[in-house]
């Protein structure tokens, strides 16, 4: 998406963005019910890079039926373990601990930053947007080996999803190189930065003010996504983006588990209040 949209035009159009120097975007802006007088707003104002990897294992070939010792399966496999159990380090960033913050005062819960699982129990299917903004994070999500049961391939494929943490960069490509081993190769299929904006700006609280003359029980909060949005693109240009694209969920939608989810979906009556607290902030920049 990113590549033939956003990226495109910031790489061979950047006058279409001449004079612009902050920008709106999505997955932020909805509601988060914590009791019938407060709703909390998540704003992003940071997200993680993201580095998709292909590793590629490549050993002598041979027959299925032999004692076979230098097998890239074998190498493959093991590598994938190690970067799919390994625990990464908790990395504390200045939006993260400020949505922490927010949200312990919310819930009235003492959130103690070095008992993390505590943090994500307590916080149900929220937990699971917290926890991925605490770390870096490298999920095997594809293989590839072989044609036939009884051939030992030369090579064996895998790819990972990895993501870091503003800062972090150096650390991730560091720790993936140690965990895989030196008998195989790293290639990078996607590479793009980790992005942070200050939530102390007068455009922040211009959101902030639009959701309680729409949701007097709004409460705007900064937060940082796992995933990445057009704002990597546009931050090249040195504008600072804001995720926020308004929308008043029901209490009992868990809107996180929609997400590229089957029946993803948001409902009429949130999708109307956020084109009217959108309108709101666009009439009064």
């Amino acid at each position: 998406g990113m590549v033939h949209g956003s990226r495109w035009f910031v790489d061979n159009r950047p006058d279409l963005f001449a004079g612009a120097s902050e920008a709106i975007g999505e997955v932020g802006g909805f509601s988060l019910s914590i009791a019938d007088d407060l709703r909390l707003y998540p704003i992003q104002t940071a997200e993680k890079g993201i580095k998709w990897l292909r590793l590629r294992a490549s050993m002598r070939a041979g027959h299925g039926s032999m004692i076979h010792t230098d097998n890239a399966v074998t190498e493959l496999a093991q590598a994938i373990v190690r970067i799919g159990r390994h625990r990464w380090p908790i990395r504390r960033t200045k939006t993260v601990d400020r949505f922490l913050a927010d949200l312990s005062q919310a819930y009235g819960l003492e959130l103690q930053e070095d008992d993390t699982e505590a943090i994500l129990a307590k916080l149900g299917t929220l937990g699971m947007l917290v926890g991925a903004t605490l770390q870096n994070t490298a999920n095997p999500s594809m293989l590839e080996a072989g044609y036939k049961v009884n051939v030992i391939p030369t090579e064996a494929l895998a790819q990972v999803d990895g993501r870091f943490l503003p800062g972090y960069e150096a650390e991730f490509d560091e720790t993936i190189r140690s965990l895989v081993g030196e008998h195989i190769d790293i290639e990078s299929l996607n590479d793009d930065v980790a992005v942070e904006t200050s939530f102390e700006t007068t455009t922040f609280e211009l959101m902030a003010s639009v959701l309680r003359q729409e949701d007097p029980a709004a409460r705007a909060v900064p937060y940082m996504i796992s995933g990445g949005t057009d704002a990597k693109a546009l931050s090249s240009l040195g504008i600072d983006c804001y995720g926020f694209s308004p929308l008043r969920m029901p209490e009992n939608l868990d809107y996180w588990r929609l997400f590229h989810g089957v029946d993803e979906r948001v409902p009429i009556d949130g999708l109307t209040f956020g084109v009217r607290t959108l309108y709101r902030f666009l009439m009064s920049c």
